[in-house]
């Protein structure tokens, strides 16, 4: 933002600093004898200093937005516009401020989520239905109680199993298991396309405008910022920020160089495969107008 605010106002004042000082000084002498030129003196100095630093990103950023769109530069989008209105715009204009409901997407949470699935769902249905685990467990320590011999208490010790048995069926009854192996291979393909990203996505009438957000840039964290406003939020929020995909209704795939015994051509070749694999993961929607965030805020 300061770098644009730069090119705009030539220039950007960061913040302001406001220095304050007072300094008083109390002096006794007393001259002694005529002609010594002897001067007692006992002299006290205080300094009192004050500074205050006032940062002006917000208000820099308040001016940055007005002036653009007093200088219309911006679209404004909102959840009745048109994708094709979008495009006709954005030929000339580069900056979009949409105002919509916003769904978050932590992909860092949920691979966690996906890698500890099974045993969240075991936990779950563990604690759901502690009533009846509490009961059953009762009944077994009385069994082993009243066992004779050791066959009797083996038999009671092997119930165990049957209750966390029990306790699986009743979590996988309840869709809280699935294949380990499908999950992490699920996680891993997150983690290879989307990393530890946090995105997040406004829906409009008939396109979707998404943008990836930088954690250590957010005033708070995205977790306090989830649970105030959900991960779907009912609130409408403002987006700032310059388009950077939008035009391409159906997005092609990039080329393979001729075969050819060349060493650059054989790695060019490598590249266009990877490319292509990477297309599938982060490659934008036909109906998706990814933007650069400047700004998310709600507005009074």
């Amino acid at each position: 933002m300061y770098s644009l605010s730069s090119q705009i106002f030539e220039g950007v004042t960061e913040y302001v600093l406001n220095e304050k000082s007072s300094e008083s000084e109390n002096t006794e002498s007393q001259k002694g004898p005529v002609s010594s030129g002897r001067i007692l003196g006992d002299i006290l100095r205080q300094a009192d200093k004050k500074t205050e630093k006032k940062i002006l990103s917000d208000f820099s950023y308040t001016l940055f937005e007005k002036k653009l769109l007093d200088d219309d530069k911006v679209i404004e989008v909102d959840e009745s516009f048109l994708i094709e209105g979008l495009r006709n715009k954005a030929e000339s204009i580069s900056f979009i401020k949409v105002t919509a409901k916003v769904v978050f997407n932590d992909m860092k949470l949920i691979k966690g989520t996906l890698k500890n699935f099974n045993s969240i769902g075991l936990a779950l249905a563990h604690v759901t239905n502690v009533t009846e685990i509490n009961e059953v467990n009762a009944q077994l320590e009385k069994a082993k109680l009243h066992a004779k011999d050791r066959n009797q208490q083996s038999k009671v010790a092997s119930q165990d199993k049957v209750v966390m048995k029990a306790i699986e069926k009743r979590a996988k009854d309840q869709g809280l298991q699935l294949n380990q192996a499908f999950l992490d291979n699920l996680a891993l393909l997150l983690d290879y396309g989307f990393q530890d990203q946090l995105d997040i996505q406004m829906q409009l009438i008939d396109f979707m405008v998404s943008a990836n957000l930088k954690r250590d840039c957010l005033r708070e964290s995205e977790e306090l910022i989830i649970k105030k406003y959900s991960r779907q939020t009912e609130c409408r929020f403002v987006m700032f920020g310059i388009i950077t995909q939008y035009k391409r209704d159906k997005l092609d795939g990039i080329k393979e160089p001729s075969s050819t015994p060349s060493i650059k051509e054989a790695l060019m070749s490598v590249i266009t495969q990877l490319t292509n694999l990477e297309e599938t993961f982060i490659g934008r929607l036909s109906n998706e107008v990814i933007i650069d965030p400047i700004a998310l805020y709600t507005e009074l």
